[in-house]
């Protein structure tokens, strides 16, 4: 069953949200991990983990979608990474942040997926993207980056799982997601093992 495509305004306001919660977020911490108010570096960098255990990706073209303020390119640095980079993100903030302390990678404001088609990610990862999505913005995003990649999307969510919920995010439902992602493709890896509130899927072409 495929997604319902969310509607041009409803984008709009979902894109103004994220700049106003983030946008003052970068500002006022830089690149902390507190800039994409994640709760610890320590939970952030097993997300790193685990998202690119998906495949070898030293020398692999990667597109971070919601790169925020380049955090993903800085945990890459320290894995001996090769590869081209390129991070994309909605709030110009984090993108100037991001160019800040990683100028040897490429960063862009992009509001439409289509402007980086050219690039050919052999890997797109998307990590923290859905914190103040819907259930019709979740999917259909999750289909315009599978058709995207070359090769893989790792990505993750909040799971519906965890017993308190915060009322303004996003918690997916674990099974439902992979009965969509299914739909998309047979080659799928699940895990909910290193976080009891949060889960990621590996989609393979």
């Amino acid at each position: 069953m495929k997604a319902k495509k969310i509607k041009k305004n409803d984008a709009s306001k979902y894109i103004e949200q994220l700049k106003r919660h983030y946008a003052p977020l970068a500002l006022n911490h830089g690149d902390s991990f507190r800039a994409v108010d994640w709760g610890s570096e320590i939970g952030q960098n097993l997300r790193f983990e685990v998202l690119l255990g998906c495949v070898d990706f030293r020398h692999l073209r990667i597109l971070d979608v919601g790169c925020g303020v380049g955090h993903l390119a800085a945990y890459l640095k320290k894995q001996s990474f090769e590869g081209s980079y390129l991070g994309i993100d909605l709030v110009p903030e984090m993108i100037e942040c991001a160019k800040l302390h990683n100028s040897d990678f490429t960063f862009q404001v992009v509001n439409s997926l289509k402007k980086v088609e050219t690039f050919k990610p052999e890997l797109v990862i998307a990590s923290g993207l859905f914190t103040f999505a819907d259930e019709l913005l979740f999917k259909d995003t999750i289909s315009q980056l599978f058709r995207l990649t070359c090769h893989a999307l790792a990505f993750n969510s909040l799971s519906a799982w965890k017993e308190y919920q915060a009322q303004n995010e996003f918690h997916a439902d674990p099974f439902d997601t992979f009965n969509f992602c299914a739909g998309l493709t047979n080659k799928i890896v699940f895990r909910h093992d290193y976080m009891p509130h949060d889960f990621s899927l590996y989609l393979y072409k």
